[in-house]
């Protein structure tokens, strides 16, 4: 009689280059084999790679194992050339597509028919991304970029205008050099100058009403709260969040951790969270597949986070982001280094970490104050 083959997912993602799943093989009285299975859009084949990793039914090794190949996983990199059949045109349209409300697809879509107009063409290469053209097409908005609006006087676009195209640019450039599709010495995103504008401080969430938040209830979207909540104590974009798998988490001792990758830049980063917080998203819920299964596009999320915090008596009006822009403000408010919350944010630099941390004049009033160790010391009465 033949031995019956059954095979079982345990985890599976997707990028632009396709779909890599997870998967076991139990092949009659054999150990349970571990193995990757790879779709490539490019080239429309699947691949497999067995792991040599077996499940032998002890639930410390097996978690181990688990752990190992999740991060075979997650790392696995295409062998199809990533630029072969993309040129930084489809990159940005494909970026623009990813946005959830139609409507705020108007300003990257108006940014590259600027960026069209500039070059001249219609279909850009990514080898024409460099920064001598990024300096070029920087200067070109400041200065002659037209504008096309038959009701403004001006014949040029204002510079609020010409920021705006500029920092959606260079969002996806940085994106597409991040994703290896752009070589990293083409362009250093520090030697292309910004234009000017004032900074806000992002609006984010006090430690304490993060606390009353969590203690607030909100019957209309439960599983929402507890999403923004794990997003929260991750630091990570609420997309990743929103798409996790109970297969990504990991017992260890008395934290979870999670092998989670990032669907922005394709790292794969660890987050390590309370059981406590676990067992409370988890609560009544079969541990299987994706954590999230009842909840609405942002719009939607962005409301009920809204009105949750009305009800909690916090007046703000915040979004998705804020999450993760509250988790950095209070690790730099602890005095966690700003290296470690870059690191745990998943960001490429400080600097873009330092832009996710509300800093406003209490802080620098804060700061200043530290001087004064030394400026009451001086001795007024003397003259200088």
């Amino acid at each position: 009689m033949k031995n019956k083959i059954v095979n079982s997912e345990i985890y599976r993602h997707k990028n632009e280059f396709g779909s890599i799943a997870l998967k076991s093989r139990k092949n009659g009285n054999n150990p349970e084999s571990l193995y990757i299975e790879a779709y490539e859009k490019s080239t429309q084949k699947r691949h497999l790679e067995f792991l040599n990793l077996f499940l032998t039914g002890n639930e410390a090794l097996d978690i181990l194992t688990k752990t190992h190949a999740l991060g075979k996983c997650t790392g696995y990199i295409f062998h199809a050339p990533k630029t072969s059949a993309l040129s930084f045109t489809d990159f940005f349209k494909e970026q623009i597509s990813r946005i959830d409300n139609v409507r705020s697809r108007r300003n990257p879509n108006v940014a590259l028919s600027k960026l069209h107009e500039f070059a001249g063409c219609n279909d850009l290469s990514f080898n024409k991304i460099s920064e001598a053209f990024l300096i070029s097409f920087r200067e070109w908005l400041l200065n002659k970029a037209p504008n096309h609006n038959s009701k403004k006087v001006s014949k040029t676009i204002g510079k609020t205008t010409a920021n705006l195209h500029m920092s959606c640019v260079m969002r996806y450039a940085n994106r597409a050099q991040r994703k290896g599709l752009i070589s990293s010495l083409a362009y250093s995103f520090y030697e292309i100058p910004p234009i000017g504008r004032s900074v806000k401080a992002p609006i984010t969430f006090t430690e304490e009403e993060i606390k009353r938040l969590q203690g607030t209830p909100y019957p209309n979207a439960p599983e929402t709260c507890k999403a923004l909540m794990l997003q929260f104590a991750c630091g990570q974009r609420w997309g990743d969040i929103r798409d996790m798998t109970w297969e990504q988490i990991v017992l260890e001792g008395e934290v979870y951790k999670i092998v989670l990758q990032q669907e922005k830049t394709d790292k794969v980063l660890p987050s390590f969270i309370t059981k406590g917080l676990i067992d409370w998203i988890g609560n009544g819920k079969e541990r299987k597949g994706k954590i999230f299964t009842s909840i609405g596009n942002d719009d939607t999320v962005r409301s009920h986070l809204n009105k949750w915090c009305k009800i909690a008596g916090i007046e703000k009006h915040v979004g998705t982001h804020t999450m993760r822009r509250s988790c950095a403000t209070i690790l730099y408010n602890k005095e966690v280094p700003l290296y470690t919350i870059s690191k745990i944010l998943g960001h490429t630099s400080t600097d873009i970490t330092l832009r996710y941390i509300g800093i406003d004049e209490k802080d620098i009033k804060k700061g200043l104050n530290a001087m004064r160790v030394i400026t009451d010391s001086f001795l007024y009465s003397i003259a200088s």
